[in-house]
């Protein structure tokens, strides 16, 4: 489904000053442990573009199965229905800290707690450490009571293809089936071979191919690009709960949404994509600062209300 052409001038300003600026360090990006350790710390100080976090939102830290997570609840939610949410970054940053703002507004548009799972970063814990610890927080949740049918599993960008590879995993693992999940931008394919890689380049106002290959790297090592728990493009997507997928026209990583749903929808999914023109990546963590994100999240929540 393609949104109206329209963009605000909040979000046409986000976007000329992330190119300027986010797009620039991305590129930039090495293989050593040592750029991408200050990369995190440019990740942890965006997230003062989110605002401040209102006094109706309460966040708790946990460990499940000893996964460090954070619980993030808005008053007058439903205690019992939960998102598991893993953050974007490739695998190598981000964090509760970065999404604690979109972690809330989910929580209050779906009616429902949020999990945000810590989960180990590449390339101190490369592929399957992320996979391994979503799991067992998702195990976790079963095994302490909560219904399958009400645990929605989301997640952007890295982290979006992580909930597919999750998804994946539980279904292979014969784990009950979560009631849906929600992909932000999600990154489904590690061998970064999608048209939009090359024909979104200029357009793309935060990402670049070589910031890709590289953090691909850090996750993967010498790993198939490909392997289904890392690309989930390439998996087996049968037998998936309904998902709902958000992405930018004019992102490098449209061809990993579109590819994906298509996918799924020829295995006999239920999923929907939901194209928003020329917005940034994951344009949904600035919701603080632009009415499209809002607008997103509201159609977000909407369909957590409907299927979990």
């Amino acid at each position: 489904m393609q949104e109206k052409a329209y963009m605000s001038i909040r979000a046409s300003l986000l976007g000329f000053i992330m190119k300027l600026t986010v797009k620039k360090q991305f590129d930039a990006l090495d293989g050593t442990v040592e750029a991408v350790t200050a990369f995190r710390k440019t990740m942890a100080n965006s997230a003062q573009l989110s605002g401040a976090i209102p006094d109706k939102v309460s966040s708790t830290p946990q460990k499940l199965n000893g996964v460090p997570c954070e619980w993030v609840t808005v008053e007058g939610i439903d205690q019992n229905r939960v998102l598991v949410y893993l953050h974007g970054g490739g695998y190598a940053m981000g964090g509760p800290d970065s999404h604690r703002d979109i972690a809330w507004r989910l929580s209050e548009a779906g009616g429902m707690r949020v999990l945000m799972v810590d989960y180990r970063l590449a390339p101190e814990d490369p592929f399957p450490a992320a996979v391994d610890d979503a799991t067992n927080c998702y195990r976790w949740l079963v095994n302490e009571g909560f219904d399958p049918e009400r645990i929605a599993i989301g997640g952007d960008s890295a982290g979006g293809g992580l909930a597919a590879a999750l998804l994946v995993n539980l279904k292979n693992l014969g784990l009950p089936r979560p009631g849906c999940a929600i992909l932000l931008s999600p990154w489904t394919d590690l061998s970064v071979s999608g048209e939009s890689v090359k024909s979104n380049a200029k357009a793309d106002v935060v990402l670049t191919e070589r910031a890709l290959v590289t953090m691909a790297d850090h996750y993967l090592g010498e790993r198939d690009r490909k392997a289904p728990l890392a690309s989930p493009l390439f998996a087996d997507l049968a037998g998936l709960p309904p998902i709902l997928v958000q992405v930018g026209s004019t992102e490098i990583l449209f061809s990993d949404s579109e590819a994906f749903v298509k996918k799924v929808k020829t295995a006999g999914g239920k999923v929907t994509l939901e194209i928003f023109p020329k917005m940034p990546h994951v344009f949904q963590v600035f919701a603080a600062r632009i009415p499209e994100g809002r607008d997103a999240i509201k159609k977000l929540g909407q369909f957590l209300l409907d299927n979990a």
